[in-house]
This record gives structure tokens, C-alpha cells and sequence, in this order.
């Protein structure tokens, strides 16, 4: 399922599969991809699918990009600003580890304000 997207246009189709509440989100995971985060590792592309359907249901995040995507090879950081259903925010970087048009792993750092 490898695509010829670079890692910078695999990262924006995530953000915008996201705003738009697409649980497909998961299908521009590698299928052994990893979400690491709050002390938490979901493994595997099902498990990353459960893990957005129920973030989507229930949080309906929207992230918007602070900058411009920092890149180099492979990896790509984007720090991002979220709005969260029930009003609040938060303030997070995201770094992605891109092969072939899909994320090998995404590792979410969350500012405590």
C-alpha cells in the first residue's frame, strides 16, 4: 500500500483527514505503525483506527499547524495548536516517521499549558 506522497504531503493529508473527521485517517498508517503519546503506544493500524474513531467521537480534534512542517528525510515535526469539542486546547508537536507514503510512527509531545 506504498505511495509516491513525500513525507511533508503524507503529514498535511493526516491533518486534513483529521479536521475533516475521517476515521480513514488510519489507512496512512503502515500496517505495524505505532501512536506514541501520555504514556500510551497503540501498535498496528486496526488499533490506530479504534484509537482515532474514538478520539474523533468524542473529542473531535482540530488541529491547526503553528508554523510551517520542519523536515528532514524521513521525519517531520509540526507543532500544532488543537481545539477540542468541549472548548478547550492544546498545544502539541507532532513528530512522523515517513517510508513510502505512510507513517511508520507518530510521537505526540503535549505542553502542560
Amino acid at each position: 500500500m506504498a505511495t509516491d506522497r513525500s513525507p511533508n504531503e503524507t503529514v498535511l493529508a493526516y491533518f486534513e483527514r483529521i479536521r475533516s473527521r475521517d476515521p480513514g485517517v488510519a489507512d496512512l498508517f503502515h500496517e505495524s505503525g505505532t501512536l506514541v503519546g501520555l504514556g500510551r503506544v497503540t501498535a498496528g493500524r486496526e488499533a490506530i483506527r479504534a484509537f482515532y474513531a474514538e478520539s474523533i467521537a468524542n473529542a473531535s480534534p482540530t488541529p491547526e499547524l503553528v508554523g510551517e512542517l520542519l523536515a528532514s528525510g524521513t521525519r517531520v515535526a509540526a507543532e500544532i495548536r488543537i481545539a477540542l469539542a468541549d472548548g478547550t486546547s492544546m498545544h502539541v508537536v507532532d513528530l512522523f516517521e515517513v517510508e513510502a507514503g505512510l507513517i511508520r510512527s507518530l510521537t505526540y509531545f503535549v505542553a502542560d499549558h
